[in-house]
């Protein structure tokens, strides 16, 4: 603890300075998921027409992505809102198509695709965003997300495998663009010799979920996404299951297109994963202050990974350490929303323990809000 009091001192830390974006490593249950608010679409032409119909195209992607779910789509104060889209914008550019970039191509012998020339990028403004999605009562997935494990068994005619981490293969591609769209973090498994070991292609087609689950503990402890790809006379028939703790769902499509078999795939593990972190943002109530002790903070990559996850979290718009001593450290937080909101989203996690010590020997002021925690 003395290495970050004497490494915080020098860099003035108990002003307003926040150090945490010096670093990137994270908690190892969860990624922070960047560029939330912000969208790219390639387009063919950059007229006025166009590039509106991108804005409201892309302003419907970016609502989705940040409230995790499609449950945005139908919302009266939502649709009325694209129709004033320019309100929302507080930049766009346009950018070179990126390397190796995949023009479409015809899907039928009569059809013409679309040849595109640039990339439209949009950040949209998260503080006017925010208040609409409150004033629709719609919520807000924080930036701290957790990882979901993906297993997927494809039976192509005579071929059985199972996706690697290390794999190249167009199912995998069309998940990965998903999942990026959503702001979904993903992770393939190694399906190395330990894995093998333990589970095989039979376990994960016939779903023998005792051994999905031991082999997937070795990833992390968040949710499991199986797909079963199975190639049947013209178009593929997937299979999906989606365990998230204890609740189990399963969903069929049919189509010969990978990107909508994947796409719903990932779209719906999303609206699911979503439905339990998401949170409503409310105008923080009360009077006094809000802080959070954290102790357990034995380095200076523990305290940049602590601050990282803190600042993830749906209800906190910014933090910074207001004392630190030996016995950890106490950040004082600006939260939309209420204690219980935070303690929710903390408590759904696997990085801090609630405990009943604080880092300061001051009594707090009347109104003061005081959490404490340990690092697991």
């Amino acid at each position: 603890m003395r290495q970050i009091v004497n490494f915080l001192a020098k860099i003035g830390i108990l002003g307003s300075l926040t150090v945490f974006l010096l670093f990137t490593s994270v908690p190892a249950s969860a990624v922070v998921v960047g560029h939330l608010y912000e969208v790219e679409i390639a387009v063919s032409n950059q007229t006025r027409k166009t590039r509106h119909e991108i804005f409201r195209k892309a302003f419907q992607q970016m609502l989705i992505k940040v409230v995790g779910s499609s449950r945005v789509l139908g919302n009266p104060l939502v649709d009325d809102a694209r129709n004033k889209v320019l309100k929302y914008i507080s930049q766009f550019r346009y950018r070179e198509l990126p390397a190796g970039f995949k023009q479409p191509v015809a899907t039928t012998a009569n059809s013409t695709p679309a040849v595109y020339s640039n990339v439209l990028w949009i950040k949209f403004d998260v503080q006017v965003v925010n208040k609409l999605l409150r004033n629709s009562q719609l919520p807000v997935w924080g930036k701290q997300r957790p990882e979901t494990l993906v297993w997927i068994a494809v039976r192509d005619g005579s071929q059985r495998y199972i996706l690697r981490q290390r794999d190249k293969s167009p199912i995998k591609d069309e998940i990965e663009k998903a999942a990026k769209a959503r702001g979904l973090p993903i992770r393939w498994p190694e399906y190395d010799e330990v894995d093998r070991s333990r589970l095989s292609f039979v376990d994960l087609w016939g779903g023998f979920w005792d051994n999905i689950l031991t082999v997937s503990r070795r990833y992390q402890k968040g949710s499991i996404l199986v797909g079963r790809y199975l190639w049947a006379s013209s178009q593929w028939k997937v299979n999906w299951d989606l365990l998230t703790n204890t609740h189990q769902q399963n969903w069929q499509i049919n189509s010969s297109e990978l990107a909508f078999l994947s796409t719903t795939g990932i779209d719906k593990t999303s609206d699911l994963v979503s439905a339990k972190y998401a949170l409503f943002l409310r105008e923080t109530g009360g009077s006094g202050n809000f802080y959070i002790d954290i102790h357990g903070i034995n380095s200076v990559d523990s305290y940049a990974q602590i601050m990282s996850y803190l600042q993830g979290l749906a209800p906190v718009k910014d933090l910074n350490a207001s004392e630190v001593s030996m016995q950890g450290v106490r950040f004082k937080i600006n939260a939309q929303g209420n204690v219980d909101d935070l303690k929710h989203l903390i408590a759904l996690g696997t990085v801090l323990k609630p405990v009943n010590i604080q880092v300061s020997t001051q009594q707090p002021e009347q109104g003061d809000v005081i959490l404490a925690y340990e690092v697991r």
